[in-house]
């Protein structure tokens, strides 16, 4: 969550109607008391937080809890926008040399920077002009940031290297879970996560931030006019971690091609659809619904006229990973991964690939430009001269890569 000289923009603020017109329009009691301009910033700055991802507020909430919690075993007692600029410089490089959690272990490296951020937003919203990040008298902070980065976390503890980063499903492992029964139309627990599978792997959503804003009329169901080919279209984007505001919008609207194969996202949309009671197939309605667990057996309509909870959303590829005793860190987030890092491994254009997936930024997609599971096993073999000889792997990129892992035995 990288931090912006210009977080607070000015589609941020309300301006009430009647200022649009000039100030003559407005009625201005000089005489009100003076809480009345601190009364209505507090409400400001709740409404601007209200505005702000849920993620970012939790993240800088926990981050500010540890500070707190290291300037009270200092007995440090001011509130940290009301300390003075050099002090606070020399708090946090004690802060950066010596903090921990609490049970002894070291933090990875980038959750000091997420420290060093999140301290940053915090000073923002009590309206201090410090710049933690860029002003001169916080040079040394930065500088002890970095050196506790590099050479007692990485070189000296081995942090860094993203222990809990999500990876992405294999070709395999997808089959598996159809095989499984983890994802198909056998079951509502199956069919809605299949559900979400092939929308979030076609239209590039995030993890649990897209899939919870869902609307039942944010897709809808179209028929190519050239090939008669059906296919879903992503129509309206409910805001993203990265994209909010009249600034951004997508390039184009992702779409899912309907395909003559079992797993065709057409196919499992109307089968969806059918399973739906009828008042939540309304453009409103929400798009992963509570399963009906009190339904009897030979009712058609398989949900209820409730939302799903958005634990459960978030939980949907880690309770199919840990039924079918698929290894590796795989959350929700794995969807992504695997909707991406194919895309950059079949040289499909970098910014093709971001406008799929949202990313304002191209950088962002280095991440995903790291050898999947199945590359790094080739590799492995290649390098370990074995006489086996191995299956093709079945991989949905293998024909456009292969001839890179060709090796002359």
């Amino acid at each position: 969550m990288d931090w912006d000289d210009d977080y607070h923009d000015e589609s941020e603020f309300y301006y009430p109607e009647e200022l649009e017109n000039g100030p003559e329009n407005v009625n201005i009691n000089t005489n009100e008391d003076d809480n009345t301009e601190n009364y209505a910033l507090e409400n400001i700055q709740d409404y601007i937080m209200a505005q702000r991802p849920e993620s970012t507020v939790k993240k800088t909430q926990y981050d500010m809890t540890v500070w707190r919690r290291y300037l009270d075993s200092i007995n440090e007692r001011r509130e940290v926008e009301n300390i003075p600029s050099d002090e606070l410089n020399v708090l946090m490089c004690r802060f950066f040399m010596s903090v921990k959690k609490k049970d002894g272990s070291h933090y990875e490296p980038v959750s000091l920077t997420s420290f060093h951020r999140s301290l940053q937003r915090f000073l923002n919203d009590k309206g201090s002009h410090q710049n933690l990040l860029k002003d001169q008298q916080f040079k040394k902070s930065r500088e002890v940031l970095s050196a506790r980065k590099k050479k007692q976390l990485v070189v000296e503890n081995a942090k860094g290297n993203r222990p809990q980063a999500a990876r992405e499903l294999t070709a395999e492992e997808e089959d598996e879970l159809f095989r499984l029964g983890e994802f198909g139309d056998s079951n509502p627990e199956a069919l809605q996560r299949t559900v979400w599978w092939l929308l979030s792997l076609h239209f590039g959503f995030r993890a649990r931030d897209e899939g919870r804003r869902l609307k039942w009329g944010d897709e809808k169901l179209c028929k190519d006019p050239t090939t008669v080919n059906e296919f879903l279209l992503w129509e309206a984007e409910r805001g993203s971690k990265t994209r909010h505001g009249d600034d951004y919008y997508r390039a184009f609207n992702p779409v899912a091609q309907a395909t003559s194969n079992d797993r065709c996202p057409v196919k499992f949309d109307k089968e969806f659809s059918r399973r739906r009671p009828d008042e939540m197939k309304t453009a409103e309605s929400p798009f992963y619904l509570a399963i009906n667990r009190k339904r009897v057996p030979q009712n058609p309509i398989w949900y209820a006229k409730g939302p799903l909870g958005k634990n459960e959303i978030g939980k949907f590829l880690v309770n199919a990973a840990k039924n079918a005793d698929i290894q590796g860190n795989i959350t929700n987030h794995s969807v992504r991964k695997t909707c991406i890092s194919p895309l950059m491994e079949a040289n499909v254009l970098t910014n093709y690939a971001a406008q799929l997936s949202g990313h304002r930024n191209l950088k962002s997609l280095d991440s995903y430009k790291t050898a999947s599971v199945v590359h790094q096993r080739k590799m492995s073999r290649i390098l370990g001269r074995s006489g086996e000889q191995f299956g093709q792997e079945n991989t949905r990129i293998d024909q456009a890569i292969g001839p890179i892992f060709k090796h002359n035995r």
